[in-house]
Formats: C-alpha cells, structure tokens, sequence
C-alpha cells in the first residue's frame, strides 16, 4: 500500500517549469494572431518593436492640445474676466 502511495506521488507531480516559461506557453504566436485579427491589425503597434500610429493616436494628438487649453481657459477664467472690457457692451435685454 505504501509502495502504491509513493508511485502515485512520484507519477502525479508535474513537471516544474518556471513562471517565465510557463506565460511564454499561454501567449498566441504571430500566425495565431493574425488568423484571429484578419490579417493582424492589433491595437498598440504590433509588438514587435514597429512604432505605428493609426487613426485613434493622430486623434489623440489632435484633442490633446485642445483639451489642455479648454481646460486652462476655463481655470484662470475667474482671474481673467476682471481685465475684460465689459462697458461698450452694455447690459444684456431684460425682455
């Protein structure tokens, strides 16, 4: 009975590999990727050191600045709409 103990031990331990290995294993390869992408198109350049941009960064890149200024504007607007010249105006229509 002992004997039949120390055979299943030795017999269902796995093989040990090390973590690196073992996430290498789980990752899909490049013919993989490109049966399930049509042809490959993957968000974030690929991975394989190609640096691309596509539509959605140049869209980014776009939007950025104009955020950032928007937001500024709408910081210091309390600082700057005492230096505005309001008297030409006049005050708006009651009715």
């Amino acid at each position: 009975e002992e004997k039949m103990k120390s055979e299943e031990s030795t017999t269902t331990t796995p093989k040990t590999t090390s973590l690196e290995e073992k996430m290498k294993s789980w990752e899909a390869s490049e013919e993989e990727i490109k049966a399930a992408t049509l042809g490959g198109v993957v968000p974030g350049g690929g991975g394989g050191g190609e640096d691309r941009t596509d539509a959605f960064d140049v869209g980014l890149y776009i939007a950025f600045p104009i955020m950032v200024i928007s937001c500024l504007a709408f910081v210091f607007f309390p600082l700057i709409v005492g230096n505005i010249d309001i008297n030409s105006v006049g005050p708006p229509p009651t009715s």
